[in-house]
């Protein structure tokens, strides 16, 4: 009897931890349920509307295109200065030429600026999410002719570009406003007068960019040659009366004999702040017989000699000081070219799809010859097409559009960076059925561009910030480079190189079979676009 009531006992224990586990099953898909149910709520609630870019679209005169080329504005495509009717319109935080030279949203009073309303699709969508507690004021320092304001212009437009509002002063164009070209006796450090004139200069631009972080800049450069350890306390003890600001020093040295090459003094002369290569001359006598260069007690600042190959830092601190570090270490003042294109047309081009991995269509097939031919017995010279690096992405249209290239330039590299941007959902759709089956995305998406994130996929915003590290090379690069990849890689990269807002990125104009030439030089980029024509295709 016992071991019939001990055999009853395990099977009663079975059963209940047989039923304690099926109940802990069902509670547990349940709750999958409605995490997925949670899920599937919030994915519907995910994208609200919001209101239109401040900036203007129609007042650049840009082309607003989609994926297929498509022009959807009646603006004429701008020249390649960025000019309607001639007259230049520059980055709205203006390009390093003092305070208010360009209208900006922040000269705007606030009652009438457009904001952009963030929704929960926008949130933790901005290109630097971490606010800035501190405001940076970063202080150029060095001779005349070393690189300040190559260096000042190039940081400017990086920070810009990763989403900081930044701007530079330039003293040079403070002195020529106001008293115009001077010769060198106005920099003799023995007159007292004309000291007086230069330190009240650089005061007057510092409070500038102390004024322009008080109304919503993040970021101001002060370029000038601050070569004085006296000049640069003036300039501390200015920025310590202000509350939660920070300095950064950049000096820029020359060479290892700091003396410029004649092709330099050539480029200078051509300055509007120098009258020849013997004032100029003069005036570094003027400086050298005065300069200091920065101290350990100074702060925190980054040394650059010898053209970018020596790099000193000090008390180098903090996320913003370190990428600006990271760019800086990439510069160099050599000019080469950089040529921009889409890849050939695709199978889902012909037939207006987007995102996909579909290989070239017979006439993506024809246009990726004819570019090979014209870029090595055209566009470039010999030497340059045996030193032509092409960068890639690793999508298949984007490959096969270099594939003639094989053995005919110096390299070939796949950069998953390149790679078009993400449409999630919108995988393998044209625009109409996103239009038919996603009503309320494609009415967001036509809201704020730049800043919409397709479900399971990627905004604008996303793709420059995968983009950072190909800057980087690009600044890095000395050879001729070409990249062959996508419609908004290719949009940011070039509102990049010309220093364009970002609102204006996603409807910047690169078509298909369209060569784009960006000359890159120390003080500019000049762009020159070709259109390939391809036997038999119209």
């Amino acid at each position: 009897m016992s071991d019939i009531f001990s055999n009853k006992i395990y099977v009663y224990a079975f059963s209940l931890c047989l039923s304690a586990s099926s109940l802990w099953y069902l509670m547990n898909m349940r709750q999958r349920k409605k995490k997925k149910s949670i899920t599937i709520n919030s994915t519907e609630t995910y994208f609200a509307v919001r209101n239109s870019s401040w900036f203007s679209l129609n007042k650049l005169g840009f082309r607003r295109t989609e994926s297929d080329g498509s022009d959807i504005t009646k603006n004429n495509q701008v020249d390649n200065k960025s000019s309607v009717d001639g007259v230049k319109h520059d980055h709205p935080e203006g390009p390093n030429i003092g305070f208010e030279s360009n209208p900006s949203w922040l000269s705007t009073p606030k009652a009438n600026r457009k904001t952009l309303v963030s929704s929960s699709n926008s949130s933790n969508n901005n290109i630097n999410d971490a606010a800035i507690t501190n405001k940076l004021i970063v202080v150029m320092v060095g001779l005349p002719g070393r690189g300040k304001t190559y260096i000042a212009r190039k940081v400017a437009r990086y920070l810009r570009w990763i989403g900081f509002r930044t701007r530079a002063f330039t003293l040079a164009k403070y002195r020529l406003d106001k008293f115009g070209t001077k010769t060198a006796d106005f920099f003799d450090p023995s007159c007292e007068a004309n000291y007086v004139q230069r330190v009240k200069l650089m005061l007057d631009a510092l409070d500038d960019s102390l004024r322009y972080l008080s109304r919503g800049g993040d970021i101001a450069i002060l370029d000038g040659s601050n070569c004085t350890i006296d000049r640069r306390q003036l300039i501390r003890d200015r920025v310590a009366k202000e509350e939660n600001h920070e300095l950064l020093f950049i000096e820029s040295l020359g060479g290892a004999d700091d003396e410029l090459t004649e092709k330099q003094l050539e480029e200078l002369s051509n300055s509007p702040d120098f009258l020849d290569k013997d004032d100029y001359k003069k005036r570094m006598q003027y400086y050298k017989t005065s300069y200091e260069s920065l101290a350990d007690n100074e702060g925190s600042f980054i040394k650059v000699s010898n053209y970018g190959r020596d790099i000193i830092l000090h008390e180098i601190h903090g996320f913003l000081r370190s990428k600006i570090v990271s760019f800086v270490m990439n510069l160099h003042t050599e000019s080469r070219p950089l040529f921009i294109c889409r890849h050939g047309e695709s199978e889902f081009n012909e037939i207006n799809l987007i995102g996909g991995d579909s290989g070239l269509s017979e006439k993506g097939i024809a246009f990726s010859k004819a570019l090979t031919e014209y870029m090595i017995s055209e566009e470039l010279t010999d030497i340059e097409a045996k030193e032509l690096v092409i960068w890639t992405s690793s999508m298949r249209r984007a490959k096969e559009s270099v594939v003639p290239f094989k053995g005919r330039c110096n390299r070939l590299l796949e950069w998953r960076a390149l790679r078009e941007i993400e449409v999630g959902i919108c995988d393998g759709l044209s625009y109409d059925q996103i239009k038919e089956m996603f009503p309320e995305e494609f009415q967001v998406r036509s809201q704020d561009k730049l800043r919409y994130r397709y479900p399971r996929g990627e905004s604008y915003i996303d793709v420059i910030n995968r983009l950072e590290p190909i800057i980087f090379e690009i600044e890095r690069q000395k050879e001729p480079l070409m990249i062959v990849a996508h419609q908004a890689v290719l949009r940011c990269l070039y509102a990049y190189f010309l220093d364009l807002p970002l609102e204006e990125a996603p409807y910047l104009s690169i078509p298909l079979h369209t060569l784009i030439r960006l000359d890159l030089k120390p003080y500019g980029c000049k762009e020159k676009r070709l259109r390939i024509c391809m036997e038999g295709f119209s």
